[in-house]
């Protein structure tokens, strides 16, 4: 059993290491929210995975289905993947301003899948990771699995005569063809 000085030492101990952890703490949480993306950033990059996945008859476009959002969660827990988009959105608007003389967002459809064709050729790896986050953005979102999922086909007739009739009339074929 410790005594009391060696009981009010190991409390001062805590406080100073608890002290420290929270402050530790207070500070990765600070690094963390400094990762986000602005306003400019957010809309570019809206127009961006807009760009990749567009709005079809039936289906929603990337931004739509809550893409963005999704890349910015990303974005928070990875660091890196953070670096890579926001890089990705540097790149896209020099492209965009010395192709266009205009912001990527301002310009039309045409105009911006010929700024992207030029990033794919010019930094493929860069445009690459950014296709394949746009696409996990767009295909894990339970919108889009909800309409692109199939429709479970009506259960099979029990009246097996009607599911043999085919067959039946092959009868002569099967043994045609194993015979020879």
């Amino acid at each position: 059993m410790p005594s009391r000085r060696e009981f009010l030492i190991r409390c001062a101990q805590l406080a100073v290491a608890m002290r420290g952890g929270m402050e530790a703490l207070a500070q990765l949480a600070n690094d963390k929210l400094s990762a986000e993306f602005n306003r400019e950033e957010l809309k570019l990059l809206a127009a961006a995975m807009d760009a990749v996945i567009p709005q079809s008859d039936r289906m929603p476009s990337a931004s739509a289905a809550g893409g963005v959002a999704y890349l910015q969660r990303l974005g928070w827990q990875y660091d890196n993947i953070f670096e890579h988009i926001r890089g990705f959105l540097r790149v896209l608007q020099q492209a965009s301003q010395k192709e266009c003389s205009n912001e990527f967002a301002a310009l039309e459809g045409q105009q911006r899948v010929a700024v992207m064709k030029n990033i794919e050729k010019s930094v493929a790896g860069t445009f690459s990771d950014f296709v394949g986050y746009v696409y996990e953005a767009y295909y894990t979102r339970p919108q889009v699995q909800g309409l692109l999922s199939c429709s479970i086909p009506p259960a099979p007739n029990d009246n097996d005569d009607l599911l043999l009739a085919p067959v039946r009339k092959l009868v002569g074929l099967y043994r045609e063809c194993h015979e020879q």
